[in-house]
């Protein structure tokens, strides 16, 4: 799990933060749904798309919860951006053009090859936009999609409500049923059964 507060130049981090909070709109951040929209378990997962725990998850959590939980309609999943650094940001930004049905497979092909991007330097927009040409999206449209400060307002403004409603201080971390249960780190998949379990049989 990483933290905010053991992050490299964290006075720089939260200046680059703080600016755009005040003026920008959450709502206008599409919502992206990893499941059925019945499914009685939500689970509100915030995600920082250069964090290697949640690359942990992505890779080797979520493939098991989806086959037990979300492909039965039991459990959704809606990511959250809480990006720790510009790099997240610009590639939240430009994961939120992605047209729906490519959300979740260009962030499960970013956190698959995590390694290959986020220590590209200087190089990271150009390898950004690789995933997301690979991924169907225009190449122009990426590009201006990277650079839109507009969303990334926006993405900072869901950060500080994230931080403000439910103290979420660390990636990831999973907010289940509007704060019924909170989860953080990339727990086994048996932690996060036992509370869908739970409260899948308190529904009953």
């Amino acid at each position: 799990m990483i933290q905010v507060s053991k992050i490299a130049g964290l006075l720089t981090l939260l200046a680059f933060f703080a600016v755009p909070v005040l003026a920008a709109d959450s709502t206008k951040i599409p919502e992206r749904v990893l499941g059925k929209a019945t499914a009685p378990i939500t689970v509100e997962e915030y995600v920082s798309l250069t964090c290697s725990h949640c690359a942990e998850f992505y890779n080797n959590i979520l493939p098991e919860l989806e086959k037990r939980y979300v492909e039965t309609g039991k459990v959704k999943f809606i990511l959250r951006d809480f990006p720790l650094d510009g790099t997240a940001l610009k590639a939240a930004a430009l994961a939120r053009c992605m047209p729906a049905d490519g959300y979740y497979p260009f962030i499960k092909a970013l956190y698959k090859n995590l390694g290959s991007w986020v220590t590209a330097g200087p190089e990271v927009d150009k390898r950004l936009i690789q995933y997301a040409t690979f991924s169907g999206l225009d190449a122009d449209k990426a590009k201006s999609c990277l650079l839109d400060t507009a969303m990334q307002d926006a993405i900072v403004a869901g950060r500080a409500e994230a931080t403000e409603k439910f103290s979420v201080q660390a990636t990831p971390t999973f907010i289940i049923n509007g704060g019924a249960e909170k989860l953080q780190g990339a727990e086994p998949v048996e932690i996060f059964a036992s509370v869908f379990d739970r409260l899948l049989a308190d529904k009953k």
